[in-house]
């Protein structure tokens, strides 16, 4: 017992230090939302609501304290204003009409604040609106254009910092601009210089042109008068520029011409083919022949970075299929991806299958052109409502190199699967299952994909590519896992292994939070159901309510399904009955059938009652009037089966009927549903039962044939003794047919009972 002290006394600073931590509160800045993490223990519990002012976090059992001393070092005030704590709370006040969410990723808790339209990556949290503070509740760098007098300057001018600024204070702004009025007159000379050399260079290619004849003679004469003849406008939908961004005199895209422009459904004009002509950025020479000169020429003889030269050399990148390196060659030059989205949207399709961020081709889909293509690949999902000229896109796949095919048609293919085409989806593969080259394991995915769209078996696929150990064999996985509990098909408990695995090696990673999602379907599938709610267990803190909720009715489901009697009930009341509360009324109904079918009738009419009752459903109503009748109430039962057709629902009232007494009615709608011994025993039991036995029922007409029988007639031919034989004959004959009677197996009635 003294060590047992001992022992205790030294672990007990180390407790308190657990629950003192100091939680460090990190923040970022983003175009459409601010971010706020926090390192959160994986045991730790948090709940975070939304207010009118802005988002709560709890930490429960937290009594530690939160640094946010570097908060507003790193983000703006244009959403979060303030941040308060408490020892388990965080308060942020915003003052935006902003949503919203809160979601775990790996040890970190994250709130994102984002702005109305703004795509939200957790599911957005509970509670009120938040209320707007402010005038507007345009993005930051509006509000910042709105409150500043700065001009606005273009290209790479020392301004454009304070564009992109999140929310500088009054303060900073006013310290700004006297900076900035010590420099003006410098700066506009600058701007002046390169106004007239951006003028020079329109002239030159053709973009700006005289709109009258200069007079030959420099003296008119004083009455004549110079006539300035506008020239005509151009026609609005022949316009190459209606809906290209042009900041300076360069920004004209080489190779489009006004006559070749048509327009999208939404009026916008569409690039012609000569847009993203990637079957020209190289030749059918070596890739070392052809890269090596192309690195050479990125620097002129003056040391300077040749623009140009860094454009040819991502294209050839491109165009061999190297998406990657395009991108770092095009992040040489800080202004070449935004004077060039386009070479970054295919290249991270070819790197990552699709753009990253905003795909900002994505209104060009319905074009005739081959940007429908490159507009249809960039977004990861079809939004819905999107058209797609999928014509189009599969012409622009056939014209690109073998190469370029099998890294596009498999994602192409997937396109087209959710954009409903399962038609352009196979033709999409069909321009590479035709190459003699043996198809990599993402094409192998996507006939897999097209196999299990078509509602046929994919099983073989998926192990082939699950077997290949490459970056899709994960995804193939969930597929299988997915296809078995689809099927209701026995998964191995290898495969729920595996899954466990590649979770293990992907943590952190969105594909591997799928797989720990998976792993538990993969468990409870393959019948290993404690291992699946401790797997399930592990991932609460991690999971949205949406996602718990759907996770444990698929669980939940399976256990009712394949699960022995024994191990159902004791994984069932183990659960948590505000988690039972939260399950769908069908897993519901499943759970509730099982559990009564094992006798437990008052849990099944307590889980039945979570079910609601608008609409009516006959399944619910049933299992209401089977749990009543167990629990002897007749009268409740009556209530829950009333209006309910169907044979069943008939029988459980009859039986409900007997149970209440009225005997005559349940006698008669056994009868109507083809239930004769059970209309015979009830009507053995009522009042009237001579006249509702006849003689041709089994058991019971051969005691209705001895209630009618009259009395013995006074016959004078009959003494004394004949009367008296006679008597015994018909009381013999009554007490062999009660004996009979007694001792039929299906009237279950013993001389004792």
């Amino acid at each position: 017992m003294k060590h047992f002290w001992i022992i205790a006394l030294i672990a007990l600073p180390f407790a308190s230090t657990l629950h003192a931590q100091e939680l460090s509160v990190r923040s970022g800045d983003h175009p459409a939302f601010s971010r706020i993490t926090i390192p959160l223990p994986a045991s730790q519990r948090w709940l975070a609501r939304q207010t009118e002012q802005g988002v709560v976090l709890e930490l429960p059992g937290f009594s530690g304290r939160f640094d946010t001393t570097d908060v507003f070092l790193r983000m703006g005030q244009s959403r979060i204003t303030n941040i308060e704590s408490s020892s388990s709370t965080l308060t942020l006040e915003v003052s935006c009409a902003c949503n919203a969410t809160a979601f775990r990723n790996g040890t970190l808790l994250v709130i994102d604040v984002a702005d109305k339209g703004a795509s939200l990556i957790g599911t957005p949290l509970e509670g009120p609106a938040i209320v707007a503070t402010r005038d507007d509740d345009a993005p930051a760098s509006k509000r910042l254009n709105a409150i500043t007098d700065l001009p606005w300057i273009g290209g790479n001018s020392p301004f454009a910092l304070f564009e992109t600024a999140a929310a500088p204070r009054s303060r900073e702004v006013k310290a700004t601009h006297e900076a900035l009025a010590e420099t003006r007159s410098e700066l506009l000379a600058q701007v002046q210089k390169n106004l007239i050399e951006e003028v020079a260079n329109a002239a030159t290619i053709g973009l700006l042109e005289n709109s009258y004849q200069i007079p030959k003679s420099q003296t008119p004469p004083a009455k004549e008068t110079v006539v300035i003849e506008p020239k005509e406008l151009p026609d609005i939908s022949q316009s190459a520029a209606e809906n290209i961004r042009i900041t300076s005199s360069r920004d004209l895209p080489s190779g489009v011409h006004n006559a070749l422009f048509a327009r999208t459904t939404s009026g916008l004009n569409c690039p012609s083919n000569e847009f993203l002509p990637i079957d020209t950025w190289a030749t059918d020479a070596s890739f070392s022949a052809q890269i090596g000169p192309a690195r050479d020429a990125l620097v002129n003889a003056r040391d300077q970075l040749d623009k140009e030269a860094v454009k040819k050399l991502a294209q050839i990148y491109i165009y061999f299929g190297f998406g990657a390196e395009a991108l770092d060659v095009l992040r040489l030059d800080t202004s070449l991806i935004s004077e060039n989205p386009q070479l970054a949207v295919v290249a991270d399709v070819l790197e990552y299958g699709a753009a990253r961020g905003r795909n900002p081709l994505e209104d060009f889909t319905d074009c005739s052109s081959s940007v429908a293509l490159w507009a249809t690949l960039g977004s990861r999902t079809i939004q819905a409502g999107a058209r797609i000229d999928t014509n189009s896109a599969l012409r622009t796949l056939n014209t690109l190199p073998k190469h370029l095919r099998q890294i596009l048609a498999p994602i192409l293919s997937d396109r087209f699967l959710q954009y409903g085409d399962a038609e352009g989806a196979a033709s999409a593969m069909r321009s590479i299952e035709r190459l003699p080259d043996a198809l990599g394991p993402n094409a192998v995915l996507a006939q897999a994909d097209l196999a299990i769209d078509a509602g046929e078996p994919a099983e073989v696929l998926l192990e082939k590519v699950i077997k290949a150990n490459t970056p899709e064999s994960p995804e193939a996985l969930v597929k299988l896992v997915e296809g078995k509990l689809r099927e209701d098909k026995p998964l191995s408990y290898e495969t729920a292994t595996l899954v466990e695995a590649y979770a293990q090696e992907l943590r952190g990673t969105e594909i591997g939070n799928t797989l720990r999602r998976t792993q538990v379907i993969a468990l409870s599938q393959s019948q290993h159901f404690t291992e699946a709610f401790l797997a399930l267990a592990e991932l609460v803190p991690s999971l949205s309510t949406k996602a718990l909720e759907d996770l444990q009715n698929t669980v939940l489901q399976q256990l009712e399904k394949k699960a022995g009697d024994l191990v159902f009930l004791e994984h069932f009341f183990a659960q948590d009955p505000n988690r039972i509360e939260a399950l769908t009324p069908q897993t519901k109904l499943l759970l509730a059938g099982r559990i009564l079918d094992l006798g437990f009738a008052a849990e099944a009419q307590s889980m039945v009652r979570g079910i609601p009752d608008t609409p009516r459903l006959d399944a619910r109503q049933i299992l209401a009037g089977r749990a009543a009748l167990m629990l002897r109430q007749p009268f409740q039962a009556q209530a829950a089966l009333l209006g309910i057709d169907g044979e069943q629902a008939a029988l459980l009232m009859a039986e409900a009927k007997e149970m209440a007494g009225a005997y005559r009615e349940a006698s008669e709608i056994f009868a109507n549903n083809n239930a004769r011994d059970q209309a015979a025993q009830a009507a053995w039991l009522a009042d009237d039962w001579l006249d509702l036995t006849s003689p041709d029922t089994p058991r019971f007409g051969a005691i209705a044939i001895l209630g009618q029988n009259r009395p013995l007639t006074e016959d004078p031919n009959l003494g004394v003794l004949g009367r008296a034989d006679l008597a015994l004959e018909e009381s013999r004959a009554a007490r062999n047919t009660l004996v009979q009677l007694l001792e039929d197996p299906a009237v279950q009635i013993t001389p004792d009972s």
